[in-house]
Formats: C-alpha cells, sequence, structure tokens
C-alpha cells in the first residue's frame, strides 16, 4: 500500500512538472471567436435577467431651483449709424441729390429719419456727431446700433431740378 501512495504522488508530482515545463497550446482563430461569442451569449442573457429598476423606488427629492429675475431690457437713447466705408452725405435721400460732405469710414452720426425711396432703397437722415455736415447717407454705407426699422419715418426734401 505504501508503495501504492508512493507511486500515485510520484506520478502526480511528474504531471505537474510536465504540465509547468511545456509551452501552452496555440487556439486557432476559430477558438477565439467561438469564446468570443459565447461571452458575448452570457453578457446578453445576463442583461435580459436583470429586473427593471421599479418605479415604485423613492426618488431623490429634487433642489428648489430659484427662478430667475427678469432683466430689464436695455433702451437705447440715440439711434447711430457708423460708417462701414467713406460715404457721400447727400441733401436728399437719392443719388441726383447733390453732395454735401464725405461720411468716412468708422466715424459716427446720430440716425433722427428714414426713408424709403423705391428706387434705391432705404436712407437715413443723419446729424453728426463729430465735425460735418448733416444729411442723408445710404443705408448700405452704414451700420446702425439698433433695428432699422425703429428708426421714424420722415418726408423727403422734394427731388432737385436738374
Amino acid at each position: 500500500m505504501f508503495k501504492l501512495i508512493r507511486f500515485v504522488a510520484l506520478l502526480s508530482l511528474g504531471l505537474v512538472i510536465s504540465a509547468c515545463s511545456s509551452t501552452p497550446a496555440t487556439r486557432s482563430p476559430e477558438q477565439v471567436l467561438a469564446s468570443a461569442q459565447a461571452a458575448a451569449e452570457l453578457t446578453i442573457q445576463a442583461t435580459q435577467l436583470t429586473p427593471e429598476p421599479s418605479a415604485t423606488a423613492s426618488a431623490t427629492p429634487e433642489a428648489d431651483t430659484p427662478t430667475p429675475e427678469p432683466t430689464a431690457t436695455p433702451t437705447i437713447d440715440r439711434i447711430i449709424a457708423v460708417a462701414d466705408y467713406n460715404a457721400f452725405v447727400r441733401e436728399g435721400p437719392d443719388e441726383s441729390f447733390s453732395d454735401i460732405d464725405f461720411f468716412l469710414e468708422g466715424q459716427q452720426a446720430e440716425v433722427v429719419g428714414r426713408f424709403e425711396n423705391p428706387v434705391s432703397g432705404t436712407w437715413f437722415l443723419i446729424s453728426r456727431i463729430e465735425a460735418g455736415r448733416d444729411g442723408w447717407v445710404w443705408s448700405g454705407a452704414v451700420t446702425l446700433n439698433a433695428d432699422p426699422s425703429t428708426v421714424p419715418e420722415v418726408e423727403a426734401p422734394s427731388t432737385p431740378e436738374p
């Protein structure tokens, strides 16, 4: 009996040593793919077995968020035109009127009136802030600090004689 136990122990020791010293077996791509698919299937099954969260779970009370206070919309005291490029200031709202001054790029003027010319578009009556003469400037040559429709409409002077 002692010889049998000794034989089994030596045999077991030999198997352990041979298993440790041998190189690991290489797996084929098909085996790797099969393992990955099996793991994916187990994951899918695990998620299907997970119960949905119950609606009776106590919800965390939301913190009261203060309602923002409305802010006053700033009012525009004056509507200002800034020249986008050098433009003529004219006696009236059309190119048929004489030019009386230059409105140079970057200069500013207060807009005091608007005229919708059916031929040449919108013109603004400007009051010069810097040195220069008051007159009319074409809307395409300026940028306003307000909506152009807020400028009051005014009557144009009579068309000049040729």
